[in-house]
């Protein structure tokens, strides 16, 4: 089949477990660019944050906040947006603030950081005494429990009582962390869905689309295109949902996949 798009998530699959994009899995995805082939990165973190870890300039599109904004590289401009409306952030916070350690607030270009200190020193980052500080719009919100054995609790808690707000559990795979945090969108938004807006936009199939990836976030995607490949390191039910498994994200499970199969994408 002739396909047109190799996609990724960035976490645990395009990045090592160091958040580096090695130099083979850089200079294959450019090649694959040169011949035509549109290039999209698909993932949780917002622009500065994939900005901060590689080149951005490899890629034709940017899926950000796990499907809340698509950001045309080229033109460096946001296409699409999924927002969570902020009298929602607001209540959410409200309902579920003494449960947690951490909140994030993603928009664009900033994580708002609340309750818990910032250990990193990125322009990105930014420290919130309040919820009521952001003026800007957010598109996801990433929700760190306190109590790990309440965190599947919270999310029904949370699913049950705001019926626009979309909730999973999102688990680190790489060798650095092994973390489980609730990832919220607005109702609907998600990689899948935010992928088919674009693929709509490029007059392209969903099963023209190659997409590599690795934990809880990809599993609404990688069943549904051409080829969903799991990382070596991924989580069990996203190898089970795929069609390939490659190598680990620290063993250039992309770049090695893209160049077996040259002849056959």
């Amino acid at each position: 089949m002739n396909y047109k798009i190799i996609s990724m998530d960035f976490d645990g699959t395009l990045l090592t477990s160091d958040k580096n994009v090695t130099d083979a899995t850089r200079k294959e995805l450019l090649k694959y660019k040169n011949d035509n082939y549109i290039i999209i990165g698909i993932t949780a973190r917002n622009l500065a944050s994939a900005s901060d870890v590689c080149d951005i300039k490899m890629f034709n599109y940017l899926i950000l906040n796990n499907g809340s904004y698509i950001y045309d590289v080229e033109k460096c401009k946001v296409i699409n947006i999924n927002k969570i409306d902020k009298n929602i952030v607001i209540d959410i916070t409200n309902h579920i603030k003494d449960e947690t350690e951490q909140i994030d607030y993603c928009s664009l270009n900033k994580y708002y950081i609340y309750k818990n200190k910032i250990k990193q020193n990125k322009d990105f980052l930014v420290q919130i005494n309040n919820v009521n500080e952001i003026e800007e719009t957010i598109g996801r919100m990433n929700i760190f429990i306190k109590d790990k054995n309440k965190l599947i609790k919270v999310k029904e808690y949370i699913e049950k009582t705001f019926n626009d707000i979309d909730v999973i559990v999102m688990s680190d795979t790489d060798n650095k962390n092994n973390r489980e945090w609730l990832v919220l969108n607005s109702k609907g938004t998600n990689k899948l869905e935010t992928l088919k807006v674009l693929c709509k936009k490029l007059d392209i199939p969903i099963d023209k689309v190659i997409f590599f990836g690795d934990s809880t976030n990809d599993l609404s995607i990688i069943g549904q295109v051409g080829i969903g490949i799991a990382m070596g390191n991924a989580l069990e039910e996203v190898k089970k949902q795929s069609k390939d498994i490659t190598l680990s994200n620290d063993n250039d499970g992309i770049a090695y996949y893209l160049e077996k199969y040259k002849n056959n994408l």
